[in-house]
């Protein structure tokens, strides 16, 4: 725990320079809009999300990650309209991520379109200066107060789908490489993707991915769910050089879809960390639009 708390300590201290990346979560394959503007709108009903996740339990002061996010298609606007909230905890260091979503949906054959999207909120991070506790306390870039500042944020991306294919290309935090705030957060390019194969009726297989990029690290998710009768399904994924991931989800009624994974750590830190656990809720609420859409069966994987 102490290797934990220092380095927590040292990566808050030294002015912010780095700042922490985005959120991780396992299941992204469920949620690009949080990570993506340009996939506001990929469903009819007007879906909501949250999702909860702790990372490296076992740790004081351990990653936690909470968001919720909610979007839906408006048809004759051909528009889709989101919001994102993600509170992220790290050591010392809160990170609030708001965010207003919009896309532009062009249809280019009759099972296919693409999207373009632009998200637009703030960042406010806070750090608990005072409760750092330093080895030369009277150290003159020491942060001995506490600290929290207000910035705003910028997302833009691309989402093609093709029948059974869904791709997309994104950037988060498009302005804040070049921000004058002493509270950056490094920008983010995204890419990832996911196809379903049917097997039957009743039963498909969807593999996924995932790259979440910076200019200091890189980090690349492998996935592949089987998919049962629209009841249930699992799957496993690996993070590369990260972690072996396990999901399990059940589709509780037709609106309302639970799901849970937990991560095996496959990194050293798995020498003090029993993994990592997170749930997921989804619910599609009524369509915004004038004409009732009548969801006969839950789409698992918009």
């Amino acid at each position: 725990m102490k290797k934990l708390i220092f380095a927590v300590v040292l990566f808050v201290t030294c002015n912010i320079l780095l700042a922490q990346n985005d959120v991780q979560f396992s299941h992204y394959m469920f949620n690009e809009v949080t990570f993506n503007p340009a996939a506001t709108g990929n469903t009819e009903s007007f879906d909501v999300s949250l999702l909860a996740r702790q990372q490296w339990v076992g740790f004081d002061n351990s990653p936690s990650t909470q968001f919720i996010n909610g979007h839906t298609l408006l048809k004759k606007q051909n528009s889709g309209i989101g919001f994102s909230v993600v509170n992220d905890k790290l050591g010392f260091e809160n990170s609030l991520n708001f965010k207003l979503m919009y896309a532009y949906h062009i249809r280019l054959a009759e099972k296919s379109h693409l999207a373009i999207g632009a998200g637009l909120g703030f960042i406010n991070r806070s750090i608990d200066g005072s409760d750092l506790v330093y080895e030369e306390m009277d150290d003159m870039y020491a942060l001995k107060t506490d600290k929290s500042e207000l910035v705003p944020d910028f997302d833009f991306g691309m989402e093609l789908s093709i029948k059974k294919l869904r791709f997309g290309i994104s950037s988060t935090h498009v302005q804040q490489s070049e921000a004058s705030s002493s509270i950056k957060v490094p920008r983010h390019f995204y890419a990832y993707g996911k196809y379903t194969i049917d097997l039957n009726e009743k039963m498909a297989i969807v593999p996924c991915f995932r790259v979440k990029s910076t200019q200091y690290i890189t980090q690349v998710d492998a996935s592949a769910l089987f998919q049962y009768n629209n009841l249930f399904w699992a799957g496993v994924s690996y993070r590369l050089n990260d972690a072996y991931v396990g999901l399990v989800g059940f589709n509780l009624t037709k609106q309302l879809k639970f799901g849970y994974s937990y991560d095996m750590d496959a990194s050293e830190i798995k020498k003090y960390s029993s993994g990592s656990h997170e749930i997921f809720l989804t619910y599609a609420f009524k369509s915004f639009n004038k004409t009732p859409v009548q969801i006969k069966s839950p789409r698992l994987f918009n």
